[in-house]
């Protein structure tokens, strides 16, 4: 892998992929297992725990919202819990930081927490901090790459180069896609410390990529909204049908892509389904 700051394109085209969700298989088991657990227990949500947790999927695996940076699906849920009389929280604190800040991060936050001594963004600090080493303590086998992922980056990467564009933090990325061997064919890797996925485009762009030779491949309606905000191509992967997406990919949306008729044939198509599908789990 290549330092963002030197790295040079090798190849015209450029394929970004998200992590969680679209190449590894963890997305789901995260929040039901590590993010809202936690929430539960930062914030002593026990009384309304099944209420709490149903919102907290919702809005990051099952609607419009999903894939939403986890500090603003955390001011979402919290604004919820006071709308629904759970809890009193004063939710200022967070609102101001989520938007000043241009890194949605751990090491952002502590920043903010030194210049301000908020007791309520420490407690935000505190939840991700456990959901982080909840997560890297999942077993590997729940945090596996979907079936022939793998294989479709080792062909992609003899047409294009690859960036990994994920929102997540460099620590978790690092370590899953370690664990499934994945780094080979990768070039650059870039997390939530590089600012949002349309940040990440942009800095790819800056590096002489044409916009028709950039595709965004994710499984969130925020990576095709970046896709769109940095005029590029986007394609994207199906929940609960990520292998099959994959498959679809490789045998079809590849060549389509280096012969630069994807955009005309087959990309709004792929969108609609996309959207059609995900709005049916609302």
């Amino acid at each position: 892998m290549n330092d963002i700051m030197n790295f040079k394109p090798q190849k015209q085209f450029l394929l970004c992929v998200d992590s969680d969700g679209c190449i590894i298989d963890g997305m789901t088991i995260k929040h039901l297992e590590c993010f809202g657990p936690c929430l539960i227990e930062e914030w002593d949500f026990k009384e309304h725990d099944f209420e709490v947790i149903k919102y907290w999927n919702k809005i990051n695996l099952y609607s419009m919202t999903r894939g939403i940076n986890r500090f603003k699906g955390l001011l979402m849920a919290l604004e919820f819990s006071i709308k629904e009389g759970y809890s009193k929280i004063d939710s200022t604190d967070i609102k101001n930081w989520i938007e000043k800040t241009k890194e949605l991060s751990n090491n952002s936050l502590k920043l903010e927490i030194e210049a301000t001594n908020s007791e309520t963004l420490k407690k935000v600090l505190h939840w991700s901090e456990n959901v982080n080493d909840r997560v890297e303590n999942l077993p590997d086998e729940k945090k596996k790459a979907f079936l022939g992922v793998k294989d479709c980056l080792r062909v992609v990467s003899q047409y294009a180069d690859i960036a990994v564009v994920s929102s997540a933090n460099a620590r978790a990325v690092e370590v899953e896609w370690s664990q499934n061997h994945l780094f080979d064919y990768v070039d650059v890797v870039m997390t939530q410390e590089f600012g949002s996925k349309a940040d990440c485009l942009k800095i790819m762009l800056s590096k002489g990529y044409a916009n028709n030779k950039v595709l965004m491949v994710g499984d969130a309606p925020g990576d095709i909204e970046a896709a769109k905000d940095c005029r590029v191509l986007y394609y994207p992967i199906i929940v609960d049908r990520e292998v099959e997406s994959w498959v679809n990919f490789k045998e079809d949306i590849l060549d389509s892509f280096i012969h630069e008729t994807y955009e005309k044939e087959l990309m709004k198509e792929c969108e609609s389904q996309y959207i059609k599908d995900l709005m049916k789990r609302n």
